[in-house]
């Protein structure tokens, strides 16, 4: 169910985090959240909310700048889509035959670790 810019502020001041709806503008006109601007305002997504809240933890909490935003941002996307990644390939293994399985195991036991 899409989300108003004013119940992505609520959501984000439920945190505990202060946020104006300048600066939810503003993280979206900087692509930092992939909010649609439609005839009756912005239109969010949970994920988009989350990334509102995120971002404010990120600037307020941990003091990162504007111009290390999109660094930080692209890195976590990153981690994200990888942990997706691992999913799919742990559910892929475990519909292997058994025997196909403990040889991958086994194979991943020998593997250096750093």
């Amino acid at each position: 169910m899409p989300l108003s810019l004013t119940e992505v502020i609520a959501y984000t001041r439920a945190a505990g985090l202060e946020v104006s709806e300048g600066e939810v503008v503003a993280f979206v006109r900087q692509s930092w959240v992939l909010a649609a601007e439609e005839p009756g305002g912005w239109s969010f997504d949970e994920a988009d909310a989350a990334r509102v809240k995120l971002i404010v933890e990120l600037k307020r909490d941990l003091e990162v700048n504007d111009e290390a935003i999109p660094v930080v941002l692209n890195l976590l996307d990153q981690l994200y889509g990888l942990r997706q990644v691992l999913e799919d390939v742990r559910t892929a293994v475990d519909t292997l035959p058994p025997a196909l399985r403990r040889e991958l195991e086994q194979h991943l036991a020998r593997v250096p670790r750093e």
